[in-house]
C-alpha cells in the first residue's frame, strides 16, 4: 500500500511532466507547420496565380487594343495602322509564353491539392492549360484572319477589310478570343480565390490548435503557455519578414529591369553574376550565358586601336578587388557578344553587404546615338558659322558697291550719262540685297510651314520660256549650252507660277554655276498622270552620295560648290514643291552629272496645304530675278 502511495504521485508528476513535455512540443511544432503551410500557399498565390491573374489581363487589353487597330483598319485601310498591329505581335507572343508556364504551374497546383485544400480532375474541372491552349488556337485563329486582312493573296480581287463576311469573321474571331480569355482569367481567378480560402482554413486551424494547446499548457505551468505564445509570436514575426524580404527583392528586380542602362554584377573575382533585360540587349548575352564568365574577357578584352588589352592592365578590375568607385574614360568601348563594339560610358561602384565587400555592380549605357548627335550638332554650327560668313559677305559687297556709287553721286559732279550709270549701279546692288533677303525669309516661312501658294491654272511653257531667257545670256557667257526642250503632253496644271519659276530658277542657277564650260543644261516638262514634271538636268560633277540626303537642307553646300552660295536656293524649291503638294528630288551620278526633278499635282495640293485661290499675297515678294 505504501509502495502505491508512493508510485501514485510519481506517476501523477511523470504524467505531468510528460504533459508539459508535449504540451511544448505541439506549440512548437503546431505553429512552424501551419506557418510553413501558409508561406507555401502564400508564395504560391505571389509567384504563380497573382501574376497569372495580371498576365491574363494584360493579355485581354492587348487583344482589345489590336482589335482597335483591326476596326480602324477597317474603315481606313491605313498602312500605319497595319505596321502598329505587326509591331505588337511581339508584346502579345511575350505575354502568351509566359502565361503558358503559369498556367502550366496552376494546374500543377490543382492536381496537388495546394490552391484548392483537394485534388480535382482536370476532366471535370477545366484546366487552366486547357482554357489556354483554347485561348492560344482562337487568337492564332484570328490573327491568322487578320494576316489575310492585311496582305491578301494576288488572286483576292476585293479587298478583305470590304467585305463584309469576313468583317463578320472579324468580330466573331475576336468574340472567341475574348471568351476564351474571359474563361481563363476566370479560372485562375477561381485558384486565386481557393488558395486565399485554403490559407485562411490553415491559419484558422492553426488558430484554434494553438488556443486549446494553450490553455492545455496553461493548467500544466504558465510558463509553458508564456513561451509558447512567444514562439507563436516569433514564428508570425518570421514569417512577415521573409514575405518583406521577399517583396522588397521583387521592387528591386523590377527597378532593374525598368531602368534603360545596362546593369552587371560582379564578384569580387571579376565573374559575372547578373544582368538585367536592358544590359541583355546592350550586350548580346542573355544572364544565363554570361554568369560566370570574366567581365573583361568578356566585355573589354580589345582596347580602340585593336589591340589586346591585358587583364593585369585593367583599371576596373582593380577596382573590383579594391573596392573602388571608377567612371569610365571618354573613348571608352565595350564589346558585343558578337564582336562589335560600341561607345559606352559606364560607371563602377563597390557593392557591400554591411561591412563585407561582395564584389560591384557596373552600369552601362550606349553611347552611339549621343555621340551622332553631338557631331550633328558640330557639323551644324559649323555650317551656320560658315553662312553667318558667306550672308555677310554676299550683303556686304552689293552694300560697298552702292555706298561707292553714292558718294560718286554725291561728290562728283557728273554727267546725266554717268549718274544714270552710277544709279543703275546701286539699283541692282540693291536687287542682289532684296534677293539674298527674300532668300532667308522664304527659307523661314517653310520651316514655319507658312509658305502660301497663289494657285492659278497656267501653261507651263511659258514659265519655262521665261526661265529660258532669265539664264541663257549667263550659261552662254561661260560656255554652257542651255537648252528648252518642248513639253511632252498636256502640262497645264493649278499652280502658283511666280514660285514655280522661283524654283527653276534657283535650279538654273545652280546648274550654271556647277557646269563647266562646254557641259549642256537642259529645262524640260512632261505629262506624268495626276502629276507634272518639270526637270532640269545638267552635265556637272554630279553630288556625291554621302551628301544627297542632306542636298535639300537648309544652309547644305556640296563639294565643288562655290562657297560663295548660301545654300537656300534647293531649300526653297523643296519648300515650294511642298507648298504646292508635290516633291522635289534629284538623280545623280557622279563625274556625269545630276538631274532635279519638281513634281507638282496637276489639280493643285491637298485641301489641307495653304493656297489662296484670290491671288491674295503670303507676306512676301518671291521675285525670281
Amino acid at each position: 500500500m505504501a509502495d502505491k502511495a508512493t508510485r501514485a504521485p510519481w506517476a501523477r508528476g511523470l504524467w505531468a511532466l510528460g504533459f508539459v513535455v508535449v504540451a511544448l512540443a505541439a506549440l512548437v511544432v503546431v505553429p512552424a507547420y501551419f506557418g510553413q503551410r501558409v508561406a507555401e500557399i502564400q508564395t504560391r498565390i505571389t509567384e504563380v496565380l497573382e501574376p497569372a491573374a495580371r498576365l491574363s489581363s494584360e493579355l485581354r487589353l492587348l487583344k482589345a487594343r489590336q482589335m482597335a487597330r483591326v476596326e480602324r483598319y477597317l474603315v481606313s485601310g491605313e498602312e500605319a495602322l497595319r505596321l502598329e498591329y505587326n509591331g505588337a505581335i511581339a508584346d502579345e507572343e511575350a505575354v502568351l509564353e509566359e502565361l503558358r508556364e503559369l498556367a502550366r504551374q496552376v494546374d500543377e497546383l490543382t492536381q496537388d491539392g495546394l490552391s484548392g485544400g483537394e485534388e480535382r480532375d482536370c476532366a471535370q474541372d477545366v484546366c487552366a492549360v486547357e482554357r489556354f491552349r483554347r485561348l492560344s488556337f482562337a487568337s492564332t485563329d484570328w490573327r491568322f484572319l487578320n494576316e489575310f486582312m492585311f496582305n491578301p493573296p494576288p488572286e483576292v480581287t476585293l479587298e478583305p477589310r470590304l467585305d463584309p463576311a469576313h468583317r463578320d469573321e472579324v468580330y466573331e474571331l475576336y468574340d472567341e478570343v475574348q471568351l476564351a480569355a474571359r474563361e481563363l482569367d476566370g479560372a485562375i481567378v477561381s485558384e486565386v480565390d481557393r488558395a486565399r480560402l485554403r490559407m485562411e482554413d490553415q491559419l484558422t486551424l492553426q488558430t484554434r490548435l494553438t488556443r486549446v494547446l494553450a490553455g492545455l499548457a496553461f493548467f500544466a505551468t504558465l510558463i509553458v503557455g508564456r513561451v509558447a505564445y512567444r514562439y507563436r509570436d516569433l514564428t508570425l514575426d518570421r514569417e512577415l519578414r521573409r514575405q518583406e524580404a521577399v517583396r522588397a527583392r521583387r521592387e528591386v528586380d523590377a527597378l532593374l529591369e525598368a531602368t534603360g542602362d545596362g546593369v552587371l554584377g560582379i564578384d569580387l573575382g571579376g565573374r559575372c553574376i547578373s544582368l538585367n533585360r536592358a544590359g541583355e540587349q546592350l550586350v548580346g548575352f542573355t544572364q544565363g550565358e554570361i554568369l560566370g564568365r570574366d567581365v573583361h574577357a568578356t566585355l573589354f578584352h580589345t582596347r580602340q586601336d585593336g589591340r589586346p588589352w591585358p587583364r593585369e592592365e585593367s583599371e576596373l578590375i582593380r577596382a573590383i578587388t579594391e573596392g573602388r568607385s571608377v567612371e569610365s574614360p571618354d573613348d571608352a568601348l565595350i564589346w558585343r557578344r558578337r564582336g562589335l563594339p560600341f561607345p559606352a560610358r559606364w560607371s563602377l561602384r563597390p557593392m557591400v553587404d554591411g561591412v563585407e565587400l561582395r564584389g560591384a555592380v557596373l552600369t552601362f549605357t550606349d553611347m552611339t546615338e549621343t555621340l551622332k548627335r553631338q557631331e550633328e550638332l558640330r557639323r551644324a554650327v559649323k555650317q551656320r558659322e560658315d553662312v553667318v560668313s558667306i550672308v555677310s559677305h554676299d550683303l556686304r559687297n552689293p552694300l560697298g558697291v552702292a555706298l561707292a556709287a553714292a558718294e560718286l553721286l554725291i561728290d562728283l559732279p557728273l554727267d546725266e550719262e554717268q549718274r544714270q550709270r552710277q544709279a543703275e549701279i546701286i539699283h541692282r546692288s540693291g536687287k542682289r540685297m532684296q534677293r539674298l533677303i527674300e532668300d532667308l525669309l522664304d527659307v523661314s516661312r517653310i520651316e514655319a510651314h507658312a509658305l502660301v501658294v497663289r494657285l492659278s491654272r497656267e501653261e507651263l511653257q511659258p514659265i519655262l520660256e521665261e526661265a529660258y531667257e532669265l539664264f541663257h545670256d549667263q550659261a552662254r557667257s561661260k560656255g554652257v549650252r542651255l537648252e528648252l526642250r518642248d513639253p511632252q503632253g498636256d502640262t497645264e496644271a493649278r499652280i502658283d507660277a511666280d514660285r514655280i519659276l522661283q524654283a527653276l530658277s534657283n535650279l538654273l542657277d545652280n546648274a550654271v554655276r556647277v557646269t563647266p564650260a562646254g557641259g549642256r543644261i537642259t529645262l524640260s516638262a512632261r505629262d506624268d498622270g495626276e502629276d507634272v514634271v518639270l526637270s532640269v538636268a545638267d552635265t556637272g560633277p554630279g553630288v556625291q552620295s554621302a551628301l544627297i540626303d542632306t542636298l535639300f537642307d537648309r544652309f547644305s553646300q556640296t563639294a565643288g560648290t562655290d562657297r560663295g552660295a548660301a545654300g537656300l536656293g534647293l531649300t526653297i524649291v523643296r519648300g515650294v514643291a511642298d507648298a504646292h503638294g508635290g516633291e522635289a528630288t534629284v538623280s545623280t551620278e557622279e563625274g556625269k552629272g545630276s538631274e532635279f526633278i519638281l513634281r507638282v499635282p496637276r489639280e493643285g495640293p491637298p485641301r489641307d496645304k495653304p493656297a489662296a485661290e484670290d491671288g491674295s499675297m503670303d507676306g512676301g515678294s518671291h521675285d525670281p530675278a
